[in-house]
């Protein structure tokens, strides 16, 4: 009986080892399961979208040097971003800088130059004005004799103008007799004609010396007048001027050549790679670094060359950047020429560079150059 029933198993008991065995089975069908939709999904993202390689650019500016140079020193750093005005970049121009300290003495010269001369000037037009003022104060006091000598005052001696000496003659030619009054005087009185001529001839003598008098007064006083231009050009002075200024116009277009040799950014943007290290020779026109737009990127998207007709401007493409990020773009450019050409008859495919603007929100702040893979629905 003992035996029976310890042989009698329990209906009540379940088998231990399958529990185990129906959750791997579980667990792998679910992996498959899950591997099963993805591969799906994959297939179905491969059929439904053709994919392109793009690269993330900016408008950029080039910047360059408009004469031949070396790079004495750059001023900023690879991505920074600079605003317009700012230096970039020194240059340093051998020949150039002995030209200018050449010019900077040579107008340092003249100025010296100059100041000498001007010095000589003023001592020699003192002496010659001394000396043409004498002359003047000696006909004005002839001048004087001969008024007194008629027996006038002389009202204009103390000026030099040619008013005061025509008033004063004006004067003593009023005070002569008429031509007509000489019939006038009473008969036992009368002059014979001899007389009057001679009485005539020695009131007209002191008048002509005092006119000549004044007229040598004017011409002395117009050659101290014309006395300091007169003497500067004698002396130099002019010439030492004028070479002067000229120096100094070539040092002025030397200083504007000299600022060329700083070289500025003209926009504010991101600064790029430099193409040139310190110590480089620097050819004129030849790009030293370019001044990215962070605020207008835009895709290069490489396309095979037989396939342009299916990338008209327009065309619509979604964007799927590092990162996992989404976004859009459209076709606004294609190039009329292939970025490389077939050598020899090769049979590989050329490409083209397509031209993608953002459409839609804003992409993602990436560095330029950044692959992104470009997907166009088929």
């Amino acid at each position: 009986m003992d035996l029976e029933a310890a042989a009698t198993p329990n209906p009540t008991e379940s088998p231990a080892p399958k529990a185990p065995v129906l959750r791997r089975r579980v667990v792998v069908l679910s992996l498959l399961s899950l591997a099963t939709g993805v591969a799906v999904t994959c297939w179905f993202e491969q059929v439904r979208y053709e994919r392109f390689s793009g690269f993330l650019q900016a408008r950029s500016r080039t910047v360059v040097s408009v004469r031949e140079a070396r790079v004495a020193e750059i001023l900023v750093a690879p991505g920074k971003i600079v605003m317009a005005g700012e230096p970039i970049v020194r240059l340093k121009d051998s020949v150039f800088e002995q030209d200018y300290e050449a010019k900077q003495r040579k107008v340092e010269s003249l100025e010296i130059q100059l100041s000498q001369s001007q010095a000589r000037l003023e001592v020699e037009l003192e002496m010659r004005r001394r000396e043409i003022l004498d002359r003047i104060f000696d006909a004005k006091l002839k001048a004087a004799e001969v008024s007194r000598k008629q027996g006038h005052s002389f009202p204009g001696f103390g000026s030099t103008k040619k008013g005061g000496w025509e008033k004063s003659a004006q004067s003593v030619g009023r005070n002569r007799p008429a031509a007509g009054d000489r019939h006038s005087i009473t008969p036992a009185s009368a002059v014979v004609p001899a007389a009057a001529t001679t009485d005539d001839a020695a009131s007209q003598s002191p008048q002509t010396e005092l006119d000549l008098c004044l007229q040598h007064i004017e011409e002395l006083e117009r050659i101290n007048r014309e006395l300091p231009e007169k003497i500067s050009r004698m002396m130099g002075v002019d010439l030492a001027r004028a070479h002067l200024e000229h120096a100094k116009a070539e040092l002025a277009q030397l200083v504007t050549q000299k600022r060329e040799l700083t070289l500025v950014a003209d926009a504010s943007g991101m600064v790029g790679v430099f193409h040139k290290d310190v110590g480089d020779h620097v050819a004129p026109y030849e790009p030293i670094v370019q001044l990215l737009d962070e605020e207008q990127p835009y895709l290069v998207m490489q396309i095979p060359s037989t396939r342009v007709s299916d990338f008209p401007p327009g065309t619509l493409v979604d964007l799927k950047f590092p990162g996992c990020a989404a976004g859009k773009g459209r076709v606004v450019e294609i190039p009329p020429q292939t970025s490389s050409l077939p050598v020899d008859g090769a049979v590989s495919e050329t490409k083209i560079a397509v031209h993608v603007d953002p459409v839609g929100r804003l992409w993602p702040n990436l560095p330029f150059g950044s692959i992104v893979e470009v997907r166009r629905r088929r």
